[in-house]
């Protein structure tokens, strides 16, 4: 039901919608002029608005001719409130309007998500049609929660675009040079020696300590194929347990470090053990690591989980890289898509705590035992920079001896979703997630048996590149924009010269 009941005409002739309650949303003598007023109080530099109300669109349609080439997204309670103010031909004009989309409030959360890019518009401001909001009291709570929660998801992600931006664009590049260079790795022809083994994905959580007995039985080893995040890798190597594969998503500098040593705890070389892991990176991640791999004769597969570079990329290379998922950005959840692509029925997931135990951060063995022991001293011992980098967040109890953060949290989260979206059952006992894949295998050229490209190519991209129409160039770089947009040096340019940096930071690199 429709908490609007009929039109009116203020006293200047337009025609204004009449709550239930008998009264306006808008002046009943002069609309216009109080459009005038509200506008007035909003910042004009900005380029993404909220509108709380719709009514007659008289403020709408002052501000789009104000402020021609903003983005404006205006809700009202429900679709018959929309469907009842559609009457008014002011509102079928700005209804066509590209630039404009009038919502509801069920559908709210999905259209700002969808529209409201900061990489593009910036900060954006939420305008307020007071009479609306008198008219609607019991709703505001709903709405405030809603938008903040909204609003607080599409600022961290752009968070983590302004930070990762460059690094990512940088990585990309440089590893996609590499997959040009080097022959890529499948494990195709193993198909009938894997598939049905257990997959077991290992994590580098606390509890890792106590599951990971399943695995030293050697006698047991066949039975299994281990997928280990980049972080569990170490750990896993200095106890002679070898992984099948190693995944990496990280593009910082500081994940080279997983990858310095092989199983003996020596630099890997161009005789390496033919049973060593293959090391899967995202494109996304570090090109020095997965350079440092490949030049030791080590291999190597390539994927991509999602950004909008590597991406186009691969959609030029005729999608030749297995697509990932990442999740809420965890490794651990790109290893379980890696075991669910390939088909296991039978997977298990070691050490994905996704919290504290104990006042431990990692399971043991993991590159950051080896860098805090070096700097360890009297005054400031390994534990208490654990206890720094747990403390860095802050942290919610799960149990006396666990503690979390609303990070990790978000990690489970994303991974339990995931599991549900895929119709996997799943159990977890004694820290050991057990899931079980219903679905028959009919594919196998996913995942792990993704067929080995041979010639990947960037160049094919760069030239497909500048024949795209901007819109769809603008997508591809929004994360290298966002850090453009972040960064002190750039913070009064355009937004068309973010584009061209960006488009330049890629069609002038070095092929």
């Amino acid at each position: 039901m429709s908490i609007y009941k009929s039109f009116e005409e203020a006293k200047n002739g337009t025609k204004i919608p009449v709550f239930l309650s008998g009264k306006t949303m808008e002046s009943r003598y002069n609309p216009q002029r109080d459009a005038e007023n509200l506008f007035n109080t909003i910042n004009s530099d900005l380029k993404f608005f909220v509108i709380t109300g719709i009514g007659s669109g008289v403020f709408i349609e002052l501000l789009n001719q104000k402020i021609p080439d903003a983005k404006i997204i205006a809700f009202e309670q429900t679709k018959e409130d929309i469907d009842f103010l559609l009457q008014s031909d002011i509102l079928k004009k700005l209804n066509s309007n590209p630039l404009i989309t009038l919502t509801d409030l069920s559908n709210l959360e999905s259209v700002l998500t969808q529209n409201y890019l900061p990489a593009k518009y910036g900060n954006l401001q939420i305008i307020e049609q007071r009479g609306w909001i008198n008219e609607n009291q019991d709703k505001i709570v709903e709405i405030n929660n809603l938008l903040k929660k909204t609003l607080g998801v599409i600022s961290a992600d752009y968070s983590v675009q302004a930070h990762f931006g460059k690094i990512w664009n940088s990585n990309i590049l440089n590893n996609c040079k590499l997959a040009e260079q080097y022959s890529l790795y499948s494990f195709s022809d193993d198909k009938t020696a894997i598939i049905n083994k257990t997959a077991v994905i290992v994590a580098a959580g606390p509890s890792l300590d106590r599951t990971l007995n399943i695995l030293s039985d050697i006698k047991d080893r066949e039975k299994y194929f281990i997928i280990s995040t980049d972080t569990a890798g170490q750990s896993l190597l200095k106890k002679n347990i070898v992984p099948d594969v190693i995944v990496s998503i990280d593009g910082q500098s500081v994940s080279y470090n997983h990858f310095l040593h092989n199983k003996n705890n020596q630099p890997s070389g161009p005789s390496a053990d033919p049973s060593a892991p293959v090391y899967a990176f995202d494109l996304c991640a570090n090109a020095s690591a997965a350079r440092h791999i490949l030049e030791a004769g080590n291999k190597v597969m390539y994927f991509c989980s999602g950004h909008p570079l590597s991406s186009a990329i691969n959609e030029s290379n005729k999608n030749c890289l297995p697509f990932l998922f990442s999740g809420a950005g965890t490794v651990t959840i790109t290893c379980v898509d890696l075991a669910v692509q390939s088909a296991f029925k039978n997977i298990l997931i070691l050490g994905a705590d996704f919290s504290y135990h104990k006042g431990k951060s990692y399971a043991s063995g993991t590159y950051l035992d080896t860098l805090y022991n070096q700097s360890s001293t009297k005054l400031k011992e390994t534990e208490q920079t654990y206890s720094k980098l747990m403390f860095r967040t802050e942290l919610q109890e799960v149990s006396k001896e666990i503690k979390t953060t609303q990070i990790l949290d978000a990690y489970r989260i994303s991974l339990e979703k995931y599991l549900l979206s895929k119709n996997i059952t799943f159990t977890k006992e004694n820290d050991i997630y057990k899931l079980e894949c219903k679905a028959p295998v009919t594919d196998l050229t996913k995942g792990l048996f993704t067929p080995a490209i041979t010639n990947f190519s960037l160049k094919t991209f760069i030239n497909k590149l500048k024949t795209l129409e901007t819109q769809e160039i603008e997508i591809i770089l929004l994360p290298y924009i966002a850090w453009l947009r972040n960064n002190e040096n750039y913070k009064n340019k355009t937004y068309e010269e973010f584009v061209k940096l960006a488009l330049d930071s890629i069609v002038s690199y070095n092929i």
